[in-house]
């Protein structure tokens, strides 16, 4: 005969729901959470075009290969491109199979790097694409101090060719590579 008693459990704190006697719940607030995941509901439309993904064919030159490209567009602009490929072999001879798999494989790629840009909530400070954030495009492209001091250096070369060249991609540089060609044709 098992004599034993046992004791309920205690737990620590006061769990008694006390309330004051006239309770008056607070002013309903939008919790900041709550309010950031409100802003990415709703539907989104995004165009997934497949195609032959030729680039890779060639590359790898294998009779099995099956491979698809996937662009993924957003209200006209491209979010995402993605590959995906399978090979038609001994291991793999189901050629339905094979071809779903490369083709949600360039799917998955696609989405997968769309959700690198920052913003697909449509709110009018946002913007798809190289220069989306202009602030932050500026603080790397090189600076008119930069650029000016490369005109003068650039204008002393020989060769009109390459003058007209380094002419050209003067508006494009980083600040890098500003630097690099001032280092260049200082010396």
């Amino acid at each position: 005969m098992n004599n034993t008693t046992t004791n309920p459990r205690r737990y620590q704190g006061n769990y008694e729901n006390k309330r004051p006697a006239l309770y008056i719940p607070a002013s309903p607030q939008v919790h900041p959470i709550k309010a950031e995941i409100a802003k990415h509901l709703g539907t989104f439309n995004f165009t997934a075009t497949f195609e032959e993904d030729r680039e890779t064919l060639e590359a790898f030159k294998n009779e099995g290969l099956i491979a698809y490209r996937c662009v993924l567009t957003h209200e006209g602009k491209i979010i995402g491109i993605g590959r995906g490929l399978n090979v038609l072999g001994a291991e793999n001879r189901y050629l339905s199979k094979c071809v779903r798999w490369a083709f949600s494989g360039a799917l998955i790629s696609a989405v997968s790097n769309a959700v690198k840009f920052p913003d697909l909530s449509g709110s009018p400070t946002s913007d798809f694409g190289v220069g989306a954030n202009n602030n932050l495009a500026s603080s790397f492209m090189a600076t008119d101090k930069q650029k000016s001091y490369l005109t003068e250096l650039i204008a002393n070369i020989a060769d009109e060719d390459e003058r007209e060249s380094m002419m050209s991609q003067l508006s494009t540089m980083s600040k890098e590579d500003a630097s690099e060609a001032i280092q260049m044709l200082k010396s």
